[in-house]
């Protein structure tokens, strides 16, 4: 049996076939690796807070707004009523759904254009991430589409499951970053995230 050792790759394969062999290689090899730090990957996911608590608050002072203002028979208070329950409407929102897609897929293509141990984790805990606030059936998105004005309580509530996916996400990053293992935060993002569907 012939073989074909680094030295006599010239020999058995072209310039091209050589360079996918190599290639292949070293993703295999990357996707080996132990996890770490990437300032991208923390700003990031630090992004995604940004604009999931962002969204999540203004939804809630507008109704708390509405609450307020219900019952009141004046003009002026039938107005901003009204007015507070379209900002508050799925329709005038679609944007923050729509900006937390753009995040979480610039997420996903940076945590997967370095492979590593801890990928398949991460990439569970995005896309258990994705299905609570975006389109999958009682995702925040969806229960904002069918019911038009979301409550403050189920409001609450919606942050503080997605809030702790995401800071589980910070917090493997900030032990990437201070030399701890993030082998295992990366696991308990994974099995966190698939916890957090029941809203």
């Amino acid at each position: 049996m012939i073989s074909l050792s680094a030295a006599r790759l010239p020999i058995y394969f072209s310039a091209r076939r050589r360079s996918r062999i190599t290639i292949s290689v070293l993703l295999l090899v990357a996707a080996c690796t132990a996890p770490q730090y990437d300032d991208q990957t923390d700003k990031l996911i630090s992004q995604l807070q940004t604009d999931v608590d962002t969204g999540i608050v203004s939804l809630i002072t507008l109704d708390r707004k509405i609450k307020s203002l219900s019952g009141k028979t004046d003009a002026a208070s039938q107005k901003a009523l009204a007015d507070a329950k379209i900002k508050a409407g799925y329709d005038a929102n679609t944007s923050f759904y729509e900006k937390v897609d753009v995040d979480l897929t610039s997420l996903q293509t940076r945590v997967d254009a370095e492979p590593s141990a801890a990928t398949p984790h991460l990439d569970a805990a995005i896309k258990d991430l994705r299905d609570n606030i975006l389109a999958e059936e009682g995702s925040i998105q969806a229960t904002h589409q069918k019911v038009g004005v979301l409550s403050e309580a189920y409001l609450r509530n919606a942050k503080t499951l997605v809030d702790a996916q995401i800071g589980i996400l910070l917090t493997r990053e900030l032990g990437l970053k201070t030399g701890s293992s993030g082998a295992s935060s990366s696991g308990a993002a994974s099995g966190a995230a698939g916890a957090t569907r029941q809203m």
